[in-house]
């Protein structure tokens, strides 16, 4: 199975339009377009639902909020039922920026180790494209909670996926908006089939900036993720800490 996921406003939804398109279903019941994902989310509806539960019970809606792996496995808990029942009757795909936070406790209800696919984005680009989402203009609070969620959201990513040993590749958002090759070739060879990257609406990238000197290198360490660094089967059912 695999996993989509990355920081909200990181090109998600391409990527996941992409599998979905070339035939890797992401999920029965999708989350309709809106003014902002004219073509859609590609998100199985009651996975946001159970993540958007597991994030309010560990307290991470607020701007600026923090949850240690340990409270978001203690807030996933009630929910262990129905989300080991979606994961037994799961689509070959899911895709939701949650996993950025929920990941962990998914592996413990999923039949096997999922594949990641990480979608990253400069931060800059993510903070402002979030603003523009929300409709909030040049604003300096809003803005510093959309770099602190970009942080905290690849640092927990690359904590987990290390812990786990779990395979995942990056696909940068710049790159596949421009139509690279050689993305599209890593993406097509992970997930193994063939791609149509004309499917990727360039017209809706409104923000080019750079990343941030101060966040260079967590981009560079979430950039670098291949398989073959990665690639090791989990050796137990978990590696809870933190």
């Amino acid at each position: 199975m695999f996993l989509i996921t990355g920081c909200g406003r990181s090109g998600t939804s391409a990527v996941a339009k992409l599998l979905d398109r070339a035939g890797v279903s992401v999920g029965r019941q999708l989350i309709a377009g809106d003014a902002a994902n004219p073509d859609g989310y590609f998100e199985e509806q009651a996975v946001v639902v159970l993540n958007d539960e597991i994030l309010a019970r560990a307290g991470l809606f607020a701007p600026f909020s923090m949850a240690t792996r340990a409270e978001v496995r203690t807030a996933a808990r009630p929910y262990t039922d129905e989300m080991r029942a979606l994961a037994a009757s799961a689509t070959p795909a899911w895709k939701d920026p949650r996993f950025s936070w929920t990941l962990e406790a998914w592996l413990a209800v999923l039949p096997e180790a999922p594949r990641l696919i990480v979608c990253l984005r400069s931060p800059a680009e993510v903070a402002a494209s979030t603003l523009r989402y929300f409709g909030r203009g040049d604003d300096a609070e809003a803005t510093a909670a959309a770099l602190h969620l970009w942080r905290a959201q690849y640092e927990r990513l690359i904590e987990v996926i290390e812990a786990y040993r779990l395979q995942a590749l990056c696909v940068e958002y710049g790159r596949l908006h421009a139509g690279d090759a050689a993305t599209v070739a890593a993406l097509a060879g992970f997930v193994g089939c063939a791609l149509d990257a004309a499917g990727v609406r360039r017209e809706l990238r409104h923000h080019v900036l750079a990343v941030e000197p101060g966040l260079q290198p967590l981009y560079d360490r979430v950039r670098a993720l291949r398989p073959g660094r990665t690639a090791a089967a989990r050796t137990d059912a978990g590696a809870p800490s933190a």
